[in-house]
């Protein structure tokens, strides 16, 4: 749905989940805020909305093979992408936790448009990315409007 390849190689898959519906671990937390917006659709524009959660990445060197993130993301939904609010937004988190970060060029992650999205960089280290939503994944959820998002490594920041 997020127009993401499945390699098998980012997926944290559960061993002996109690249901189907949890036998997959969420690595982003895209799909939960688009889904949320999908279902909010119908009320007035723009959809303003933010998310603080974990999310689980594959980690050859811990025991159990992942490692749990806390991570940051925010969406706008409107008329227009927004995509200069996000960019505000994550200039202010960026100034009010003291963070130098860089953008590098053209970032290529499918669900995001070509040349609209880039890469967050803290000490050297990929922490996020944003940009504007791909129209295939909003069509996956039946989103009419523009949509940009943001989404970071809250703990990077700490450290």
């Amino acid at each position: 749905m997020l127009n993401r390849k499945d390699d098998k190689s980012t997926a944290v898959i559960i061993g002996n989940p109690r249901s189907a519906d949890f036998e997959v671990v969420r690595s982003s937390l895209m799909a939960g805020i688009l889904k949320t917006v999908a279902h909010n659709k119908d009320h007035p524009k723009p959809i303003k909305i933010f998310e603080v959660g974990d999310v689980t990445i594959l980690d050859e060197l811990t025991d159990v093979g992942a490692t749990n993130h806390r991570q940051v993301a925010a969406l706008y939904c409107g008329a227009t992408s927004g995509f200069e609010l996000i960019h505000g937004l994550v200039d202010r988190i960026m100034e009010v936790t003291g963070t130098l970060f860089v953008l590098p060029g053209d970032n290529m992650e499918p669900e995001f448009l070509s040349g609209r999205q880039a890469n967050l960089i803290y000490k050297g280290k990929r922490i996020g990315t944003f940009g504007i939503v791909h129209p295939q994944v909003l069509e996956n959820f039946d989103i009419p409007d523009p949509c940009s998002f943001v989404e970071l490594n809250v703990e990077s920041l700490l450290l």
